[in-house]
């Protein structure tokens, strides 16, 4: 909690913080109901689509959008735009699957979380699915629509988000319900056990909570040590983004109450804005390698702005009922301007919708805040990323990098820490491409802490292109990302991709280091080869007879597989040949020595200890 202290002392002490007037409004919220999620309870699997819902926000105005967009395809049209692509290993993708099916709604809304047991749990804007990678057994898909009707709630549902708390081992679901102030909720689900699929503690957030006929869209959620954090924005009933957009609003709920199925007792911590403007799109900061506690971080930007270069901090430094609970928010600088996205193009005339600039994602770790959003390259006239970095020592600016790909249209980032130490600030970024060339997929890249980008590792390329409603096509609206909280250094996503017959479906993939080969089967590699001593305390040799002039690569990894150090990658000869290397980094335990072929093929695996 070191950086979190950091982060608060700077907000105080080096930033122009504007002090909000405290606004927050008490909740009694019962208990709606339990939910179990299972197939049988879920055997019909009703759906129904309105293909005339808002766009998030409540459909922003698109006069004004679409004049914005065409003044910046303007002054900078497309062209094809060198690139140099770092030597940042990009993550390489291991166990990956098809998730929900398509049930006819557009865009899918992808999220996912997984537990540190394994289980795997996919949200998409109809369904909920959940898979354990251990057994490799599939829990099967139970429908949104089945878990709001079964609680009273007869209206639509959309934007669902999860979150695993692997704190109290637990997940957390939020699902929006209805479009109108009379009928809108935020239906919030604990489960009562580690796993998805079983019962549910359901609870109805009131989607009008400042009884200002307004309703409830766009969710984003965070989880601290003792609390979850949703943020959402207010809408007036039918009316577009300029004239409907109230305000964005923060949930502040305990979470122990839900997982206990208790009455919550939330705050709804409201009038937040800076120079008489409301902030809006509130992108909570989540913990990376860890949860922290007990202050929570939000990100804001002028999302719709041709072109800016400021950003918002918003900060909640204490628990519910703490005595100095407060809420600060406060502009930081960025050195690189962001400008709002264009439509993405595919292999088909109909483009691909890409909302906003708002903040897709954002994690805190090491003192540092790292964000990513959609963003427009003046230089290429392609969609790409904005990635920032908010640097607490260096005095709360932000470090602006743009990632453009030289053809593809980039868009919907999300992003979790993928470091290991406390020097080490890699962080993993999922994103959706298409191009005029190449089908939309799912992509992920490295960034490696600092200011170079890996290329892009394809995680699900499409079969064909987006072709689901008259005009531009839905895209995103948001992409799942979460780091497997007891492996460092792995992360879990999920993002879309067109079927042959022009509809999306969802894939999910763990995604490791780029220099990670894993170990398949490491007891039945029996070469032959020869290491002592063993156990060690120094150094450590092993012997081995390499069949034919080969390419090898020999790493180390801990005893349950993970990743430790690649020791060696080079050209070795055909015969008899020696490898050393001091042990002295290593900690006392049990280790494996693989040597590999170039492409990944193992031919030794050996266990040793260290003393």
């Amino acid at each position: 909690m070191k950086h979190i202290l950091i982060l608060t002392g700077f907000l105080i002490a080096g930033l122009a913080v504007v002090a909000q007037v405290p606004q927050t409004k008490s909740f009694t919220i019962p208990k709606k109901g339990t939910v179990v999620l299972d197939g049988k309870n879920d055997a019909w699997s009703p759906v129904l689509q309105n293909h005339t819902l808002p766009k998030p926000d409540g459909e922003a105005d698109e006069a004004v959008k679409k004049h914005i967009q065409e003044e910046l395809m303007k002054k900078y049209p497309r062209k094809e735009a060198s690139f140099r692509f770092a030597p940042v290993d990009t993550p390489l993708m291991l166990r990956n699957f098809i998730g929900n099916t398509f049930n006819g709604y557009v865009p899918n809304d992808n999220d996912m979380a997984i537990s540190d047991s394994g289980v795997v749990c996919s949200v998409t804007n109809t369904t909920i699915w959940s898979k354990n990678t251990v057994t490799n057994i599939s829990h099967g898909s139970y429908n949104l629509h089945t878990i709001t009707s079964s609680l009273g709630l007869l209206q639509e549902e959309f934007d669902p988000k999860i979150i695993y708390d692997p704190q109290s081992n637990r997940f957390i679901a939020i699902i929006l319900n209805g479009f109108t102030d009379s009928t809108s909720n935020v239906l919030v689900g604990f489960s009562q056990t580690d796993s998805t699929w079983g019962a549910w503690n359901f609870y109805a957030l009131p989607g009008d909570p400042l009884a200002d006929t307004s309703w409830t869209d766009f969710p984003m959620g965070a989880i601290t040590e003792q609390e979850l954090f949703i943020t959402v924005n207010l809408l007036y009933d039918d009316s577009s983004w300029q004239s409907g957009f109230r305000q964005t609003i923060v949930w502040q709920i305990n979470k122990s109450e839900g997982y206990s199925g208790v009455t919550l007792n939330p705050l709804v911590h409201y009038g937040i804005g800076h120079g008489g403007t409301s902030l809006r799109n509130l992108c909570p900061v989540k913990g990376g390698s860890r949860l922290y506690s007990p202050d929570m971080y939000f990100l804001s930007n002028r999302n719709f702005a041709l072109a800016n270069d400021t950003f918002f901090i918003v900060h909640i430094n204490d628990t519910i009922n703490a005595p100095g609970l407060s809420l600060t928010v406060a502009p930081v600088l960025s050195d690189a301007e962001y400008h709002m996205p264009v439509p993405a193009l595919q292999t088909f005339t109909d483009s691909l919708i890409v909302n906003d600039a708002r903040v897709m994602g954002a994690f805190t770790e090491n003192g540092l805040i790292h964000f990513a959003l959609n963003c427009f390259d003046t230089a290429s006239g392609k969609d790409c990323i904005f990635y920032g970095i908010v640097d607490s020592v260096a005095g709360w600016d932000v470090a602006g990098h743009l990632y453009t790909h030289p053809q593809r249209d980039l868009a919907y980032p999300n992003i979790s820490y993928f470091g290991t130490d406390s020097t080490d600030n890699r962080s993993l970024i999922v994103l959706l491409y298409s191009s005029p060339t190449t089908h939309p997929g799912t992509g992920a890249v490295t960034f490696d802490g600092l200011d170079e980008f890996s290329g892009i590792s394809t995680v699900k390329v499409g079969s064909s292109y987006i072709n689901m409603l008259t005009g531009n096509e839905r895209w995103g609206d948001y992409t799942g990302s979460q780091r497997k909280y007891n492996q460092d250094g792995f992360v879990w996503v999920s993002g879309g991709y067109p079927l042959a017959n022009h509809t999306t479906r969802t894939w999910i993939a763990e995604l490791g280091p780029g220099d990670f080969t894993g170990i398949q089967d490491y007891t039945s590699v029996n070469d032959g080869s020869l290491l002592f001593p063993n156990p060690a305390s120094d150094r450590i040799t092993v012997e081995l007879y390499n069949p034919e002039n080969n390419f090898l690569v020999f790493e180390i990894y801990d005893a349950n597989g993970r990743f430790i150090k690649n020791l060696f990658r080079g050209a070795v000869i055909k015969g008899s040949n020696e490898f050393s290397f001091s042990s002295s980094s290593l900690t006392s335990g049990n280790y494996l020595l693989r040597i590999a072929t170039g492409t990944g093929k193992s031919i030794a695996v050996k266990k040793f200890v260290k003393q």
